[in-house]
């Protein structure tokens, strides 16, 4: 690994830095993608937004994620992380060292971070979205409106 291909951000807090593996804060607009980030605040999940996925669950919602009760029943389909708790909408990123916020959430900022041992599923066309749901492996996700929900 090159200086040019890490990313140092010092926490405000405690003074202290993290390394990240990427060259720059990620914007995930220019590149069409969505993060959540664990409870912890020390992992990420970073998918992209035209993933077929998404369209079967949200179908014709191009904005899904504007939807208080959308975004509730996507973080309910996601696996745990791997280091334990739960993907969500409101989790900050958070300082290795001291767990104070360092960046915000994906429903405040479109610059994320991804930090080791984080799940990025657009990265390899092996990894999909679909791999982290929770779902018997015969289902076949259905919107609410095809279960008769």
């Amino acid at each position: 690994m090159t200086p040019n291909e890490t990313l140092s951000l010092k926490c405000k807090h405690c003074g202290k830095e993290t390394v990240f593996n990427q060259p720059y804060v990620y914007h995930a607009g220019f590149s069409d993608q969505g993060f959540l980030y664990n409870d912890a605040g020390t992992l990420s999940l970073v998918w992209n937004l035209f993933d077929p996925l998404l369209e079967e669950l949200f179908p014709g919602e191009r904005l899904w994620t504007q939807g208080r009760a959308n975004r509730q029943r996507f973080e309910k389909l996601l696996q745990p992380a791997p280091a334990g708790g739960r993907w969500r909408f409101r989790n900050p990123a958070r300082c290795m060292h001291c767990a104070s916020p360092i960046s915000g959430p994906m429903l405040k900022t479109v610059h994320y971070l991804v930090y080791p041992g984080s799940i990025v599923t657009d990265a390899d066309q092996q990894l999909r979205l679909k791999d982290y749901l929770i779902l018997p492996p015969d289902s076949s996700v259905l919107s609410p409106s095809k279960q008769g929900c």
